[in-house]
Formats: structure tokens, sequence, C-alpha cells
């Protein structure tokens, strides 16, 4: 299971290769690196492509043909095997592996469980056609908890650092943090979570503001948007004032204003503005920078 490494500088820049099939880095994905500066990396597996220093990456997006399954069995209690059918999109050998498989529909509902790190091919699940069954192997320690039958629903998750790629625009799945370098193809390497990093800049970042990841420019970040309405109508008082007389408690004739709310105007305001979609906060910025230039944040929200 991920724990926390107290490593020296330098090791965030370290790539290891695949040495056995299936999903069997030298530390679990997650495993958290930790400097002596206090910056956090966790360990992760690219998609293919060499990383981009700088860049923001983020998880694989969610497969719908592999949400909300029937199971082909019912479950019971202490079970360690979980299985449902597919919809209409394969499942590849061990995507799963370290990932979530939840019950989503009564009965069982509400259990969510780690799925078996592969440590060898097939370990977590083997590969399924589309509309096959899929059967995952739970992490060793984690049994069902209330038993399930074919009129609950299940759906996989697959581990946030696994086969990780430069986030879309706007991203499609979770952020896993900056590639603090390049690491080579089908590589493990430390993706960095929290503490300061250099990152690319959509549009200029202004020190001490926030950031989020763009909705425009692979990679990078921007200031943060507020998300709001583009248009309606907004009902306005328009007040009628007057002067009149008034007795106080002792009985004195006193002067004051009067006010008529009741009126009200219908009118339309204009309130278009940056819309934020699916643009996750980042961090802050400490050291500003310009459009496609790199801007030193703390990040503050990817761990």
């Amino acid at each position: 299971m991920p724990g926390t490494f107290f490593g020296p500088y330098n090791e965030q820049y370290a790539t290891y290769v695949e040495p056995a099939g299936g999903n069997t880095g030298r530390w679990p994905l997650g495993h958290r690196l930790t400097l002596p500066d206090g910056r956090t990396y966790d360990f992760a597996l690219n998609d293919g492509t060499v990383e981009v220093a700088g860049n923001l990456y983020q998880s694989v997006a969610r497969e719908a043909n592999h949400l909300n399954l029937t199971p082909d069995v019912a479950r019971a209690i202490d079970a360690v095997v979980m299985s449902a059918t597919l919809g209409a999109t394969l499942a590849a050998i061990d995507i799963y592996s370290e990932g979530i498989i939840h019950v989503n529909v009564t009965p069982g509902v509400g259990y969510a469980y780690r799925i078996r790190r592969a440590r060898a091919n097939g370990d977590a699940h083997a590969a399924v056609a589309s509309s096959g069954i899929i059967t995952v192997n739970l992490e060793s320690g984690e049994k069902v908890q209330v038993a399930t039958t074919t009129t609950s629903r299940f759906s996989l998750t697959r581990n946030r650092y696994h086969q990780i790629l430069i986030t879309a625009a706007p991203p499609t799945g979770g952020l896993a943090g900056v590639s603090p370098g390049v690491a080579a193809a089908d590589r493990y390497y430390w993706s960095q979570c929290q503490g300061f990093a250099a990152v690319l800049a959509d549009g200029t970042l202004l020190e001490g503001l926030p950031v989020q990841a763009s909705i425009a420019v692979a990679g990078s970040v921007e200031s943060v948007k507020r998300r709001v309405r583009t248009g309606g109508t907004v009902t306005v008082l328009s007040p009628t004032v007057g002067v009149g007389q008034l007795t106080d408690v002792a009985g004195a004739v006193v002067s004051g204003m009067l006010s008529d709310i009741s009126t009200s105007v219908a009118t339309t305001v204009d309130i278009t503005g940056g819309i934020a979609v699916n643009a996750p906060l980042v961090g802050i910025c400490y050291k500003p920078a310009t459009d496609t230039n790199y801007g030193l944040i703390d990040l503050k929200y990817l761990a």
C-alpha cells in the first residue's frame, strides 16, 4: 500500500521502468516522496508519451461503459472478489490495478473497495472483451462488508496515477500533479503535488492570486475564473421619497423622510464573464508569469 518516502534532493527526477509487466513499479501508485524542504511528489505511471516538464497532468478520463454495472452473481460478506458485466467497451488487462470498485445501488451501497496491485500480469483482473464479465480481485485485507446481489450496481475507477496524461482543455479527469522534469514513455516517475513548482501559464498569472487548470490550453494553468450566469432579468426597487411628520413617544411632532419601496422595475442585466468549466484549483501564484511562460506556483490542491 502507498506510504511516504522521505528522500534526498534529486530523487524527484528519477524514473523507473516497468520490470515485470502488470503494475510492479518500485512503489505502489500514489506512494509519496517528501523532500527535505517539504515539496511532495506522488509515484505515477505515464501514458506512453514523454513527460513535459512544468506541465499539469490528469488521470485517465472515466469510461462510461464501466460505470453502474450489473453484477453477474451475488457476493456474500467477506468475499474477496467482485464481478459485473461491462458495457460496450473492453477492459485491458489490469487497467484497474490499485483502483476502486464501489457499490452505487443497494444492496451494499456506499462501500468502496481497493482493487489488488498487479505484481504479475492478471493479478488485478484479466483482459475482458466488450460486454464481457470482469472479475476483480480485492486488495489483501479488503473484504465485502455488506452482501451484494444482482440488483446491486458496481462502478470501476482507475487509480489516479495510472497512465496519467497532460490535462485536456478543460480537464477530463482528476488532477494528478505537475511533471518536475522529463520522463520517457511508459515510465514510473514522481508527479509533484505540493510545494513550489514551475508551471506553464495560460495568460498572465498574477502574484498572490489563485490559479486553476486552464480550460483553453492543455497542460497549463490560468488565473481563477468565477462561474456566473450569462444573462437574465432582475427586479430593481424604485423608491418614492417624500417628507412627512410623525409623533414620537413623548408626543412631540418630528419631521422625517418617508420612502415607498413598493414600486419595482424589471430590467435586463448583462452579467457575462469568464466561466470556470471543469477547472479545479491548483494553487497560488507566487511569482508571476506572462502567457506561455512559466510561473512559480505554490501547489496546494493536488494532494
